[in-house]
């Protein structure tokens, strides 16, 4: 199975909030993400919570296609570093938000939510 490859760094599933809460909650002080997304509704791509999609961090990417292959898509969304920070592009649109903005962002929502 892709998670328990050791290529395999780590996995989200996309179910509960869509592709751009997913993203976000792997996002911390020392890890962030560039993504680029080829579409024309970005709305749909990042906040869809399709059951069964699964966001894969990996050092092996052939690894991934290999195991989904004719099982399922595989896309590849970008890349991880060390920023700290999530840079998205899609469409025409650009957003960029430091670990610290989106804690924040989550703090808020836990509060109302109390």
């Amino acid at each position: 199975a892709v998670a328990d490859h050791e290529a395999t760094l780590a996995t989200h599933d996309v179910s509960h909030g869509g592709l751009a809460v997913t993203l976000a909650e792997m996002v911390d002080e020392d890890a962030g993400a560039t993504v680029s997304l080829d579409t024309d509704d970005p709305v749909a791509v990042l906040f869809h919570e399709q059951p069964g999609r699964v966001v894969v961090e990996t050092t092996d990417p052939a690894a991934v296609r290999d195991a989904f292959d004719g099982v399922a898509p595989v896309t590849t969304l970008g890349s991880a570093d060390g920023s700290g920070t999530l840079s998205v592009e899609a469409g025409d649109a650009s957003l960029q938000f430091d670990a610290e903005t989106i804690a924040v962002h989550r703090d808020v929502i836990d509060e109302a939510l109390e």
